[in-house]
């Protein structure tokens, strides 16, 4: 794995960097090939699943450390 500065703005990696849109979730951990039904009420998550519906249907879930903080 080929280390670089990140500070450098004249060090460029081979491939380019991937802009995913995040989804953060309450109360649920994913993990690789599961299939659950996501319930998405906040307008910042429904921004970001509406990104990745017109893009490359990509998205990354991460699970929320705080139920209560939005």
């Amino acid at each position: 794995m080929a280390t670089h500065d990140i500070n450098n703005p004249e060090v460029t990696d081979e491939q380019p960097i991937q802009v995913v849109p995040l989804l953060p979730l309450r109360d649920v951990v994913v993990y690789p090939h599961m299939v659950i039904p996501l319930f998405v009420g906040r307008e910042k998550s429904i921004r970001a699943l509406e990104a990745a519906m017109a893009d490359n249907k990509q998205i990354m879930l991460v699970a929320q450390q705080s139920a209560d903080v939005d």
